[in-house]
């Protein structure tokens, strides 16, 4: 009688903790991270009218393609895989905010990239077209 009793106790232990981590666990925003790689994707074989879709078309991407190729030239460089996001958003925000009817994803996501000796930073913001490029440039580490 003691042994089932001890069972249930532990298994619902186990369930609180499981929901516990996964509610502080970060959550990862695919959706933007394979827009901003296919974004880098377009730019490193010189596909501009292919990347430029995937922006908002204001002036840290340029307004045509031509000029997103002429910003490329001074800030892309060659990256090989993602390092991060940003900010950090936990699934159990992520709960919340959907219990309390509010818009769920982050209005806007930086994606680090890094490769060899570059580091690339794309912002990506939630549109109602779905996620685009606002923003991007290599930096120092």
């Amino acid at each position: 009688m003691v042994r089932p009793r001890l069972t249930t106790v532990a298994i619902i232990l186990a369930l609180l903790i499981a929901a516990v981590l996964w509610l502080k666990a970060e959550h990862t925003p695919v959706e933007a991270i394979k827009v901003a790689q296919t974004f880098i994707t377009h730019l490193g074989e010189h596909e501009y009218p292919q990347a430029y879709e995937l922006t908002v078309r204001r002036a840290y991407v340029g307004t045509t393609a031509n000029e997103l190729a002429n910003i490329s030239k001074q800030q892309f460089c060659k990256v090989n895989h993602m390092v991060s996001t940003s900010p950090f958003q936990s699934n159990g925000n992520r709960l919340r905010r959907w219990l309390s009817e509010q818009e769920v994803e982050m209005p806007e996501i930086r994606v680090e990239f890094e490769g060899g000796a570059c580091l690339l930073g794309v912002t990506v913001n939630n549109t109602a077209a779905g996620w685009r490029v606002s923003k991007f440039a290599s930096h120092a580490g």
